[in-house]
């Protein structure tokens, strides 16, 4: 695994990028795509402070050094379908499939440090798990929602440009979105740290269970 200090591309460039992938996502919010590039150009910064965060925690640090991933390479999908209803793994593999989405699509990023790219990967491959247990829905409203969430918990710079961005763009004339955003934000406060949980050492636990170990628990919004 490559030790080298993560240098992150310079300011001007990543701007000049944010600003790109914040123009496409002004005009098709689904375009997760450029959810992601948006999180390499403006979290890019913060990253170093990040890592040396998390390689403080011993737990952490065997993350950082295993590199598990969540991918059908790595996980029997169908052996998590078989689980009991209710149940972490069962209710995943049941978003995945309903929504038509795959963990398979999220690539280490190219960014000239193995742990940062981990870190950017898992981050991506854990997003599904996340709208799984605080509830959020996988449209625009819901993505909106868990990216005030995810801000509260990483407070990286691109969820909260996007949570601002569909404020402005959507939020008006939805009664009560704004409160609800605000809501989404306490949960993300309060709930316990989820960016380096092992789920896949939970999948046959029950996700009630789960929303009351991690502080989570579901929303009326």
């Amino acid at each position: 695994m490559s030790q080298a200090a993560f240098v992150p591309e310079p300011l001007p460039r990543r701007l000049a990028e944010a600003a790109r992938a914040l123009a496409d996502l002004a005009r098709d919010p689904s375009r997760l795509d450029r959810v992601f590039d948006l999180g390499v150009a403006l979290n890019a910064g913060r990253i170093p402070r990040i890592l040396a965060r998390l390689e403080a925690d011993p737990e952490t640090r065997r993350l950082l050094d295993e590199q598990p991933s969540i991918d059908s390479a790595h996980v029997d999908f169908d052996a998590l379908e078989r689980l009991p209803d209710g149940t972490l793994g069962r209710e995943y593999v049941r978003f995945l499939r309903d929504n038509g989405i795959s963990p398979d699509v999220f690539k280490r990023p190219n960014v000239g440090d193995d742990r940062v790219a981990f870190i950017m990967q898992r981050i991506r491959q854990t997003h599904d798990l996340w709208h799984v247990l605080t509830g959020y829905a996988p449209d625009l409203r819901g993505e909106i929602l868990l990216q005030a969430f995810t801000y509260a918990q990483l407070r990286a710079p691109s969820a909260l440009a996007i949570t601002v961005l569909g404020l402005v763009r959507h939020g008006r004339g939805q009664r009560g979105f704004a409160r609800d955003v605000r809501n989404a934000f306490r949960r993300g406060k309060a709930a316990r740290k989820l960016a380096t949980y092992r789920w896949e050492n939970r999948w046959s636990a029950p996700l009630e269970d789960l929303r009351r170990e991690l502080r989570c628990p579901l929303s009326a919004s």
